[in-house]
């Protein structure tokens, strides 16, 4: 009577040859010779953990080549696309400086059983510059227009009104306020709340703490004020020229606070002395007319018409305005 359990002895033979061959291969394997690659063009990647510098160029150079070893499997299953070699930089003594590379800063992909030979070339130099913090203010502005009979009552104003900056030196001292992204106010009929991320265009590198405010948009019912009418002037006083119409009624549209409050002993319609100049005796010449001394710019001036003809009085008393 056997005493081997029938699982061990069915097919024992076949049994046995498969241990052989286990154990011939893992032999093979055990045997196999080291294998070694160069692979170039493996970046150099600075870690800057001192946060008062930072890069101020790449290094020198950007990139070096970096020689494997290990069996020829462990070799091919390498991702060469992943290789780089990160310089930890906690402590900075000087804006430039050369560092030693080591073989443990090397990573890889698929690195198991694969060690680090050599990293050509061993040194680079690196180039850092201080940093700097400050507070800028933020600028908002609109785009679109209100829904009909709307108009934009109140300055749009950020808050926080200065947002923190933080980056290398020179950039940071270029910049003297942050812009939003601008608001676009179409069709709005009343009071909105709205958060308007900061325009990032052009800085890069430059850290900004919030990226984001908030701004209360006032849009309210524009109304009309009708002004009695007004004398077109000749910039600078220019005498002999007869203008017509000598005056012009005057509509001032806007919310209803500023519209019906605004000061307007200032406001004057003026023709400009480059747009008369060698206004020869029979000539007869229409020219555009500005408004001035209205500076409120949630106010708009309205006229009957935007020009006037203007000429040489033939009566040396009709010259000025009535």
């Amino acid at each position: 009577m056997s005493v081997l359990p029938a699982v061990v002895t069915r097919n024992w033979t076949l049994k046995l040859a498969s241990l052989g061959l286990a154990m011939f291969l893992w032999a093979v394997v055990r045997a196999e010779p080291p294998d070694r690659e160069l692979v170039a063009d493996v970046p150099v990647l600075v870690q800057v953990g001192d946060l008062d510098w930072r890069e101020a160029a790449p290094p020198e150079p950007a990139t070096v080549q970096v020689r494997f070893a290990g069996p020829a499997r462990q070799i091919l299953a390498l991702n060469r696309e992943s290789a780089a070699v990160r310089v930890p930089l906690d402590v900075v003594g000087s804006p430039d400086t050369t560092v030693q590379l080591r073989r443990d800063w090397v990573v890889i992909e698929g690195a198991g059983g694969v060690v680090v030979e050599d990293v050509l070339p061993s040194t680079v130099d690196i180039h850092l510059e201080r940093t700097a913090r400050v507070a800028l203010p933020v600028s908002l502005s609109t785009a679109g227009t209100p829904a009909e009979g709307y108009v934009l009552a109140a300055p749009v104003e950020p808050m926080p009104p200065t947002v923190r900056v933080h980056g290398a030196e020179s950039r940071v001292a270029a910049l003297d306020s942050l812009l939003g992204r601008p608001i676009d106010i179409s069709g709005m009929d009343g009071v909105e709340r709205v958060v308007i991320p900061i325009d990032t265009t052009g800085l890069t590198g430059i850290t900004l703490t919030p990226t984001e405010v908030e701004a209360v948009v006032r849009v309210e019912r524009a109304i009309d004020r009708v002004l009695p009418p007004v004398v077109v002037e000749i910039e600078g006083g220019a005498s002999g020229l007869a203008v017509s119409p000598e005056r012009l009624e005057i509509t001032i549209r806007g919310p209803a606070g500023r519209t019906s409050e605004a000061d307007l002993s200032d406001l004057r319609l003026i023709v400009a002395a480059d747009d008369v100049r060698e206004l020869t005796d029979d000539e007869e010449r229409r020219v555009a007319v500005r408004v001035s001394g209205l500076d409120d710019p949630f106010l708009s001036v309205l006229t009957a018409v935007d020009s006037v003809m203007v000429r040489r009085a033939n009566d040396p008393d009709d010259g000025g305005p009535r």
